[in-house]
């Protein structure tokens, strides 16, 4: 194994980098180190000497690195990387399209930790045991969305111990089940007549009660429903896109829904006036105005866009239909409304009186 600083020449100067030669393989590495020695710009004796310092301490740290690999062993160096400085750089060269909930993990991890010089070093599995049992509290996070956060957290640790920052991954032996998988649905989705008792029942919250009714028959989250405005609402279609994901969302509004919304204000007013009234204070009242129509379920915000996609489904749209009105990018995650419903029918049929022969 060998770790050389090496140099390539430039018009103007030279810039540094890594001949690496380690287990049969030869690789190189460019450190981004420029010594400017032509031109009006070029580097003072000074410049030159603490570039050249740099480019040789970061070979010595490679060096470092690549002895303790597969050890317990974490370089000096890699120790005091603090957990937003790292942060920082994956999301900076994060280009998939889950970036958004990558981003909205991360930053629950900092409102949880309270921490700007929080290390990697000190993400342990006790803290990140701790981390899930914060999400599962968090009143603002619903359905997936927790279980989604997890997930997505890991693939910044995972960056971590591939760059030898940390040795072992801290959520390892940590179980997180998606408590909403299809099995735990049922309960999460109001049909047709229940919807119909809501609209027949008072809601200590007016707002509320319009904006739930309304996203239970578009698919809109509380994110999408707060920032909607009236220019948002062109020829009887709902014109916008997912908070979480991007993806745009034009759907066709039936009569009923336009109704709900009642006249149409200025196309830059806001739709809904939620913007003073906080996630937890929009879910309590959705409770209270559950509990008051007798309905037995426990419902979120976000239980509006399991019904509008059960909704599609019952009245016979196909699957990609309802993936395209979700605004989800494949018709994965739409297949577990279609199970639900798959098995709503079952039950249906099973519930048939039986013919007295």
């Amino acid at each position: 194994m060998a770790v050389q600083l090496r140099e390539k020449k430039l018009k103007n100067g030279k810039s540094f980098y890594l001949d690496i030669y380690h287990n049969g393989s030869r690789s190189y590495k460019f450190l981004g180190i420029k010594v400017i020695t032509k031109g009006p710009k070029k580097d003072s004796p000074i410049q030159r000497k603490e570039k050249i310092r740099i480019a040789e301490e970061r070979a010595a740290q490679e060096q470092i690195r690549l002895i303790s690999k597969g050890t317990t062993y974490t370089p000096e160096h890699l120790r005091d990387i603090t957990f937003s400085d790292f942060a920082e750089h994956f999301i900076n060269n994060y280009s998939k399209r889950d970036i958004r909930i990558l981003e909205g993990s991360i930053k629950k991890f900092k409102e949880f930790t309270s921490s700007s010089t929080l290390r990697m070093s000190d993400i342990t599995p006790d803290l990140m045991e701790q981390f899930k049992e914060y999400l599962l509290s968090c009143e603002s996070l619903s359905g997936e969305t927790p279980h989604n956060y997890f997930t997505r957290f890991k693939k910044v640790l995972r960056s971590a111990k591939i760059k030898g920052v940390i040795q072992e991954l801290p959520t390892k032996d940590i179980v997180f089940k998606n408590p909403n998988k299809e099995e735990n649905l049922r309960k999460e989705i109001l049909d047709i007549d229940e919807l119909r008792i809501l609209a027949n029942t008072r809601c200590g919250n007016d707002e509320v009660k319009k904006a739930y009714l309304f996203a239970s028959f578009t698919g809109l989250g509380l994110a999408e429903i707060r920032v909607l405005k009236w220019k948002n609402i062109r020829k009887g279609r709902l014109i916008t896109k997912r908070n979480k994901t991007g993806s745009p969302i034009n759907n066709h509004l039936s009569k009923s829904t336009l109704n709900i919304l009642g006249e149409p204000g200025e196309k830059d007013k806001f739709v809904f006036n939620l913007q003073n009234i906080s996630d937890t204070a929009v879910n309590k009242n959705l409770k209270n105005w559950v509990k008051r129509a007798e309905i037995d379920k426990k419902i979120t915000f976000y239980c509006a866009r399991h019904s509008f996609a059960c909704l599609l489904l019952l009245n016979g749209a196909n699957l990609k239909s309802v993936a395209d009105a979700m605004g989800h990018s494949t018709t994965k995650t739409t297949l577990k409304y279609l199970n639900h419903v798959e098995r709503l029918k079952d039950e249906a049929i099973n519930n048939l009186p039986s013919l007295e022969i």
